[in-house]
């Protein structure tokens, strides 16, 4: 499957979900990803749920991650790339123009600090190959991170056989955390 296949057929299989159904999904994701051992891992950078999207709900890992004492890293969107924005516990929101959730008060720091990058996405390939929104943020973001730096995608659907359409500024994952487990690559 192409990406742009990929990309449109799950945008439509997730926008078919009940807030309920996010709800589920994220709370069974959220129980997976907690098997992972993070105890080595400081600095996590994780996305906030754009609503309007039906994105995997991030507010609880967060708030777990805070309770062991990690530092937390949102992306903000400047033009065509991202900054990593380190939160306080108690970090406010607002909406920016494309109804993306960014924090108000923080302190930007370099990419090569984080050690474990929670990614969205619509579905990998059981290679790690995965399918984003084709805005290319993340490989940019990727490109600037350390190379041992955990990539874990999280995902609604379990991987597809093969993404047909890889380049080489692609980054594949190192996990995909979905309801019904974790796949490693």
């Amino acid at each position: 499957m192409k990406k742009n296949e990929a990309r449109k057929y799950y945008r439509s299989l997730r926008n078919q979900f009940s807030n309920n159904d996010i709800s589920i999904l994220s709370q069974e994701i959220f129980e997976n990803l907690q098997k992972i051992d993070f105890s080595n891992d400081s600095n996590f950078h994780v996305f906030l749920p754009i609503k309007k999207n039906n994105e995997i709900n991030t507010y609880p890992i967060i708030d777990w991650l805070f309770s062991l004492n990690k530092n937390i890293i949102l992306p903000l969107v400047i033009g065509d790339d991202m900054i990593n924005c380190k939160v306080e516990r108690d970090f406010k929101t607002q909406l920016n123009s494309y109804q993306i959730p960014e924090p108000i008060s923080f302190t930007e720091i370099d990419s090569k600090e984080i050690d474990v990058i929670l990614i969205p996405m619509f579905v990998s390939d059981k290679k790690g190959n995965r399918v984003g929104y084709g805005g290319g943020y993340y490989d940019k973001f990727l490109a600037r991170c350390k190379p041992n730096a955990k990539k874990i995608g999280l995902s609604y659907f379990r991987p597809i056989d093969c993404i047909e359409d890889i380049y080489f500024g692609d980054f594949p994952l190192d996990f995909c955390i979905t309801p019904e487990g974790i796949e490693s690559f």
